[in-house]
């Protein structure tokens, strides 16, 4: 049984019923819709294909909104060819002609923080500029590669944060297109601080959406305040592409490690993203470094991994989940896991027995959650024998799915014993639970507690 989960994307190269089917039978756990790209039309076709996809294969299925955030783009202009060495010209305002080597800027925020031999990074860095001269409506650059400029493309001043409002009016709009089309997580971009979670939970609060939110730890300022972060996240989602934008590249390694530590000490999950098997956007096999990138990440205790332009634009989408799949699996055959929780609570120390006794039983967990906690206890403890989580309502099957370790099931009965009985009926008809088997069945008597724990042999 597969613990670490995986995260596909959904793009141009994916948008397809039985592409997508096959990416859910082959391993992915959750889909991803990345609101930069793409329009809402798509995603309500994508919405729909997943949820039949998930009746049809009897499988909770958590789709992702992955919201664009604060990001300077450039304006309207058209393209042009730069040589290595010209000098151009960043200038305030929506348009711009491009003939004058003159980009137009639109936000008006960057003229504030640029300074005299900034390194600007259009593109993620497919064209760079140095700065020559800072004016109050104009930054005059020269260009350090050859490449091409061309309109809307991000543009990132290199180690500096441009101060934007955390949620943008696109976010507005995305986000409440996610609230109406039964998404179940929010991926926050550029998220600086606490308080910039607060305000997204805020609106959802108001809007009475059951979405949870997932900040994406992708700035200097977000790595500083990850402890105040995490107290008010549901997850997180190291983006290890933007924190490349803030941090020298060979600190990356060290910055993940320590997130992903504070994640698991505060028992928040924690998922990695950006560049796992990059190479296979244009070929069929990773390279040896990702893999044991990929391994790394797992070893360290990640609950997901995040495939982006893999399967939102690769050649191989298909090919890809597989060979995360596997490469997952083998590293989880030599991973072990010391998780020492920074804080516990009575039921945390409870799930956190049950979870012993099972494991030295050689048992099998079957729980029951209607808040998710029990659930969260028990995959926060990296246990290494099989977790089956039933629970009353999809929506929170689907929350709970990307949870580590967690097979998560839903069954419609509103008794919590009869959910027990039905998922353990429906692991032996699958063979997941044999005869001689033992479970340690785990549960909460009050919503948000995990108090009961019976053990039974399956006959």
């Amino acid at each position: 049984m597969r613990r670490t989960k995986i995260i596909v994307t959904i793009g141009p190269a994916t948008h397809n019923y039985e592409i997508i089917e096959t990416m859910i039978s082959e391993g992915a756990d959750a889909i991803r819709l990345n609101f930069s790209h793409g329009t809402h039309e798509e995603k309500k076709e994508i919405i729909k294909m997943v949820r039949d996809i998930e009746e049809e294969l009897n499988k909770p299925i958590p789709i992702i909104g992955d919201l664009q955030g604060p990001v300077v783009r450039l304006g309207s202009f058209k393209p042009i060819e730069l040589k290595k060495r010209m000098r151009c010209k960043l200038v305030k305002g929506d348009e711009s002609d491009s003939s004058k080597y003159e980009f137009a800027v639109p936000s008006k925020e960057i003229f504030s923080v640029v300074e005299v031999g900034d390194l600007i990074l259009v593109a993620g860095g497919l064209m760079k500029l140095t700065v020559e001269e800072v004016e109050s409506n104009q930054i005059t650059c020269i260009t350090l590669i050859d490449g091409t400029m061309e309109p809307h493309k991000t543009l990132i001043v290199k180690g500096k944060e441009i101060p934007l409002h955390p949620i943008t009016e696109k976010d507005n709009i995305d986000m409440k297109f996610c609230i109406d089309n039964d998404v179940d997580y929010l991926m926050l971009s550029f998220i600086r601080r606490r308080e910039h979670v607060v305000l997204f939970k805020d609106i959802l609060r108001r809007f009475n959406a059951r979405i949870r939110v997932i900040p994406k730890i992708e700035t200097r300022s977000a790595v500083d305040n990850l402890e105040g972060i995490l107290e008010v996240s549901d997850g997180i989602l190291v983006a290890r592409g933007d924190l490349g934008m803030y941090f020298p590249l060979e600190e990356i390694p060290n910055i993940q490690t320590l997130i992903v530590e504070k994640c698991l000490r505060s028992g928040v999950p924690v998922m990695v993203a950006t560049q796992l098997l990059e190479s296979m956007i244009d070929n069929p096999l990773p390279t040896r470094s990702e893999v044991v990138d990929v391994m790394t990440a797992v070893k360290c205790g990640v609950d997901g991994l995040l495939l982006s332009g893999e399967t939102a634009i690769g050649k191989y989408p298909i090919e890809a989940v597989k060979w995360l799949r596997r490469i997952i699996e083998s590293a989880e055959k030599t991973a072990s896991y010391s998780v020492e929780m920074k804080a516990e609570n009575i039921y945390d120390r409870f799930a956190r027995g049950a979870g012993l006794l099972a494991e030295s039983l050689g048992a099998k967990i079957l729980a029951f959650t209607r808040s998710g906690s029990t659930a969260l206890r028990l995959s926060r403890n990296r246990l290494r024998i099989p977790i089956y989580v039933v629970t009353n309502t999809i929506k929170m099957a689907r929350f709970i799915s990307i949870l580590w370790g967690i097979r998560s099931f839903y069954v419609e009965s509103k008794d919590m014993e009869e959910c027990i009985k039905i998922a353990m009926e429906r692991l032996k008809s699958t063979g997941e639970l044999s005869y001689g088997d033992i479970v340690v069945c785990i549960r909460g008597l009050r919503r948000g507690a995990t108090d009961a724990v019976n053990i039974e042999i399956i006959q």
